[in-house]
């Protein structure tokens, strides 16, 4: 069989994993997703998962992008938008709060996981088996959204406010980073202990996290 279409057979299985993977997901939450369901749906012997994937967290984290759709989406809108540092900050804080708590168990995986600092590798993977996903953003954002693990992602969102808010000195930023990435982890934290909390409310409380230790 000619490399060409080895390939383009590879991608379509790679896909019918991926697809599985997130009906199940779907269907019957993260926690009950085994290799043998996995490759049951797509079809496969649970073996050949192997095969396109280095184990199952790889192809969970693949399978679990999709729930960024709609951040991704927000975050390309704002990329037209002509706001300030400050306000594109504390949007972009916004629309990850409302999109993280509503599936706390899916992102707490994602961003504190197995392959939590291997992000950019894992999402440039998947909009390139599944480009249609893909959206264009503003460089500043770009860069953010493709960071290699979520204390890059914030780090670079509090460089974006450097000389804006006087509070933020070449000293204390990673130090402050490192809070507002434990706020996150926390919060994330107890939704996925209690799932009944108002993911509205959680991300009222992480904003306000966020404003008070950063000052803005």
């Amino acid at each position: 069989m000619p490399v060409i279409q080895n390939e383009e057979l590879k991608i379509q299985n790679k896909i019918r994993f991926i697809e599985a993977a997130q009906a199940l997901i779907d269907e019957e939450g993260l926690e009950k997703i085994s290799i043998r369901k996995i490759a049951e749906r797509a079809g496969f012997h649970n073996s050949t998962i192997y095969l396109y994937f280095r184990d199952m967290d790889e192809l969970i984290m693949l399978a679990t992008m999709k729930h960024f759709d709609q951040y991704s989406q927000a975050l390309s809108r704002l990329s037209t938008q002509n706001l300030s540092a400050a306000d594109t900050f504390l949007a972009i804080w916004s629309f990850y709060g409302h999109t993280v708590f509503r599936k706390p168990q899916i992102f707490y995986n994602f961003f504190f996981g197995k392959y939590s600092n291997d992000l950019t590798t894992v999402m440039e993977e998947y909009y390139r088996l599944f480009p249609e996903e893909k959206v264009e953003y503003s460089h500043e954002i770009r860069v953010m959204y493709f960071g290699r693990n979520i204390r890059e992602r914030c780090l670079y969102l509090l460089q974006t406010l450097s000389g804006t808010v006087s509070t933020l000195q070449k000293e204390n930023i990673e130090l402050i980073n490192d809070i507002v990435v434990c706020c996150l982890r926390t919060l994330l934290e107890e939704k996925c202990q209690d799932p009944s909390l108002d993911s509205g409310d959680m991300t009222t409380r992480l904003l306000s996290m966020i404003r008070y230790v950063v000052r803005i």
